[in-house]
């Protein structure tokens, strides 16, 4: 006689809330990187306009290259965690929807692992990029007042 064996699968069932929150979360996430995209792109614009060599600019170029699909990457992901917050109703409606319910705890994990997928490889750009501008910083002899390009420390 042979026995089946039975294996069981470990589901956690999320919550309409908790969902939310991760959404939430998602969307503030997202909003802020589309802020800092602008950011690092006018600050790499600042590094451009000095005097560096071939090779440091090359690097830039890298840079801004990396940030522009980034940002690229960024937008379907964005639309999906939009969609994805506007569909929470399914959850909460006090009807029973197995299929769509199951559709949506689904498509909430899937987004889950994109956003974490997403944004390990944008700090890993930003990282990367950091290093370049500190570097070319670092070497950089001229010495300029923060805040204020004309200053300049007279010597009597």
């Amino acid at each position: 006689m042979k026995t089946k064996k039975i294996s069981y699968k470990y589901r956690e069932w999320l919550n309409a809330e908790e969902m939310h929150e991760d959404s939430k979360k998602w969307f503030s996430e997202l909003s802020f990187i589309k802020d800092e995209h602008k950011f690092l792109k006018n600050l790499i614009q600042s590094f451009a306009i000095k005097p560096i060599d071939k090779k440091e600019f090359g690097k830039i170029s890298d840079f801004m290259k990396a940030i522009e699909e980034n940002r690229r990457l960024m937008v379907p992901i964005f639309k999906q965690v939009q969609k994805h917050m506007s569909q929470l109703e399914i959850m909460i409606d006090k009807v029973d929807q197995i299929d769509m319910e199951q559709a949506y705890l689904k498509t909430h994990k899937k987004l889950s692992k994109k956003m974490n997928n997403y944004l390990l490889d944008y700090r890993s750009v930003k990282e990367k990029g950091f290093v370049v501008l500190t570097s070319i910083l670092k070497k950089s002899k001229q010495k300029i007042a923060l805040g204020n390009p004309e200053y300049k420390i007279k010597v009597t």
